[in-house]
């Protein structure tokens, strides 16, 4: 864990930059407890509850007449004391092709406590039968403002995909700047081909580009640059799809 490079899944995708500094470099650091903020206290003023944060559990929203139930994940300080909070919410007893969805507060840290200064649903990956996003991490490798990384996916008939959705926590809003598919694999399917992919990000020129490269069935390298606020695969997908 990098002072550059945040992860709190070890399933997210990771990236270092193209030309690191010294903090880039530096050993892993481990933030002790003390470090990062409560959770349970920024979701409660992130989602307006009440009750102390022990008794707090889930959040439900309804969002385009769906109930949402939210739990959250993970925090990180975007700058000047404002902090974005990442929730992921779920839909109870819903089917494969349901997705969950996420939600991003961003909060301002107080002497008082914590004040909400903005709230969207939507940003993000999301997976199958109801889940928000399965894997977060946090960057500071890919832009002047920070990223937020999210992944999700499924299962069809024995071909799983996954896909990373990189979200740029701006001063305004989060924006979602992209999307590239993070693993793959098939064969338990009748006639499928089997074959296996792992992508990583594995460096960046910040606000222009990035590179993943892929393990697996075949090593491949993938380049996105971004065009008009949006990160694009420069070239073919050569990662098959289910």
């Amino acid at each position: 864990m990098f002072d550059a490079l945040l992860f709190f899944s070890a399933a997210m995708a990771s990236i270092v930059p193209s030309e690191p500094t010294a903090a880039d470099t530096a050993l892993p650091v481990q933030l002790g407890d003390e470090a990062q903020p409560d959770l349970d206290e920024a979701f409660i003023a992130a989602f307006q509850l009440g009750g102390p944060p022990a008794e707090v559990g889930e959040a439900v929203r309804t969002l385009d007449g769906e109930a949402y139930y939210f739990k959250p994940v993970a925090i990180h300080a975007i700058g000047d004391d404002i902090w974005a909070l990442l929730s992921v919410g779920h839909q109870d007893e819903a089917g494969h092709v349901s997705t969950g969805i996420n939600a991003i507060h961003y909060l301002r840290d107080t002497e008082g406590g914590w004040q909400r200064k903005g709230e969207w649903f939507g940003n993000g990956a999301t997976g199958t039968f109801g889940n928000g996003a399965t894997a977060w991490g946090f960057s500071r490798a890919l832009g002047k403002n920070p990223y937020l990384l999210t992944s999700g996916g499924g299962v069809w008939q024995g071909c799983a995909v996954g896909s990373a959705v990189l979200t740029e926590l701006a001063p305004d809003a989060p924006v979602d700047r992209g999307s590239f598919t993070d693993s793959m694999s098939s064969g338990a399917g009748v006639g499928q081909k089997e074959q296996e992919y792992d992508g990583k990000i594995i460096s960046a020129i910040p606000d222009r580009s990035f590179t993943v490269a892929y393990t697996g069935t075949r090593a491949i390298r993938q380049n996105y640059v971004l065009k008009n606020g949006k990160y694009e695969l420069v070239g073919k997908d050569r990662i098959p799809g289910c």
